[in-house]
């Protein structure tokens, strides 16, 4: 007769420690005690988050051949860093939405946020701390900690106390820019601006609800909205301007801007753009523009007039059916490769007098007292300056005909009799009405593909 081996109670713990199960090998012979299933668990190693009540319930129950959960461990609770919720919109579009019909609706750009004296602007949630846990081996496992953040950086706003709550000093703009909270102020101006506003020139950003009638000029640093009508008037900023309803300038009015422009329509006015250029209509204007030129409205059209841009022309309709003379041109002219030929000449010049100039100091490098000396000093300040200026300019141009290479101008409508095409120093005149081209250079010669 087999002699009977007693079959001690199993436990298995999970891969991560965290919970522990008891397995009763089925017996027939004899019953299980808890004092043999609390040494399975020491010799298993688990020493926390027993639970101790169901020990004794799955030797009642006879719970043979399973495993049955055990012990469980206390998951860590990790943290939550801190964050700022901000009370303003930081990510508005400054671009024109297309309406239902085509056109471009130039009232849906946004161009700053405005905020007032004492209102929040942010909000701070501090960092919530975890909570670290145990195996059931009775080691700590580590919650996540909390981070907290930096308080914002920037200026025109009050900090609390607390830390918590953000507050405008001042009406203002409000913008965020690399994690910078910068509120500044806005010129706002309710009506026109005529006799009674007289000229403007403002340090910041400009509203005008209004227009700008005849004779008035309007500079700003920053951007410029003009929601009215601008006359024969002079308008410089040094950011963005935005013109949500044109320009009648019956040949007197200037708009210029180290930025973008956005119009409704220009009418017999100079413009000028560092940046793009999007509008609907140019009515016998004079426009240059250091990127793109956009028309694509339903009713975008360029008719009379020079128009001229770095990269690249799109418009609807292109000269009229009254043959009036239309001029749009894109890339460089012969006076851009003209003047980088000087400046390349201007350079090499300027760098052999440095390099004579150094000659000369070092001959002269222990006579501090001669004049000779002290003469080629200031002269080596001058040709510096000369040489540093020259050489901005050039790289400057090298990076126009960079951004002018493959450009091309393309109608999606009509082009009409009567008008020129101008790409860097070659000319095209357009002798029949056609439909869907685009102009590009080829080798010496402008082209003319079906879109």
């Amino acid at each position: 007769m087999e002699a009977i081996v007693r079959k001690n109670p199993e436990v298995r713990v999970s891969h991560d420690n965290m919970k522990a199960y008891l397995y009763l090998p089925d017996s027939i012979m004899y019953d299980y005690t808890v004092p043999d299933v609390q040494e399975a668990l020491k010799k298993s190693g688990v020493s926390y988050g027993i639970l101790e009540g169901s020990i004794q319930d799955v030797i009642d129950a006879r719970m043979f051949g399973r495993e049955v959960l055990i012990a469980q461990g206390d998951e860590p609770k990790d943290g939550v860093d801190g964050y700022y919720e901000y009370k303003f919109n930081k990510d508005f579009s400054k671009k024109p939405k297309a309406s239902p019909d085509g056109s471009v609706d130039y009232w849906s750009i946004k161009m700053l946020e405005t905020v007032t004296e004492g209102q929040e602007v942010a909000v701070y949630h501090p960092a919530v701390q975890g909570t670290d846990g145990m195996d059931v081996k009775g080691k700590m496992v580590l919650a996540k900690r909390g981070r907290d953040l930096a308080p914002l950086k920037g200026k025109g706003f009050d900090r609390s106390a607390d830390g918590l709550s953000y507050t405008a000093q001042t009406d203002g703009k409000i913008e965020m820019r690399n994690d910078r909270i910068t509120i500044s102020s806005v010129y706002e101006i309710g009506g026109d601006v005529d006799l009674s506003i007289g000229n403007i020139d403002f340090r910041g950003d400009v509203v005008i609800h209004g227009g700008v009638c005849s004779g008035a000029t309007v500079k700003a640093t920053g951007t410029i909205t003009i929601d009215g009508i601008v006359e024969g008037a002079r308008i410089e900023a040094g950011r963005d301007i935005v013109l949500r309803s044109g320009v009648m300038g019956a040949s007197r009015a200037s708009i210029t801007t180290r930025g973008n422009i956005f119009a409704k329509f220009f009418e017999y006015t100079r413009v000028h753009a560092n940046g793009f250029i999007q509008a609907d209509v140019f009515l016998n204007c004079q426009v240059s523009c250091g990127e793109n030129i956009i028309l694509e409205g339903k009713k975008a059209s360029i008719i009379g007039g020079e128009v001229g841009a770095i990269q690249g022309i799109v418009v609807n309709t292109l000269g009229s059916n009254g043959q009036v003379r239309t001029k749009v041109k894109i890339g460089n002219g012969s006076s851009v490769m003209r003047r980088i030929g000087i400046l390349k000449s201007k350079i090499q010049v300027e760098k052999a007098n440095l390099d004579k100039i150094e000659r000369g100091l070092k001959v002269l490098k222990d006579m501090k007292s001669d004049p000779r000396r002290t003469e080629l000093l200031r002269v080596k300040i001058r040709d510096a300056a000369l040489l540093a200026e020259d050489t901005a300019e050039l790289e400057k141009l090298e990076d126009q005909l960079e951004r002018a290479r493959g450009g091309s101008v393309k109608v999606i409508g009509r082009v009409y009799p009567g008008v020129c095409v101008e790409i860097d120093e070659l000319k095209l005149q357009v002798q029949e009405e056609k439909k869907g081209l685009e102009f590009t250079r080829d080798m010496d010669r402008i082209v003319m593909c079906s879109m």
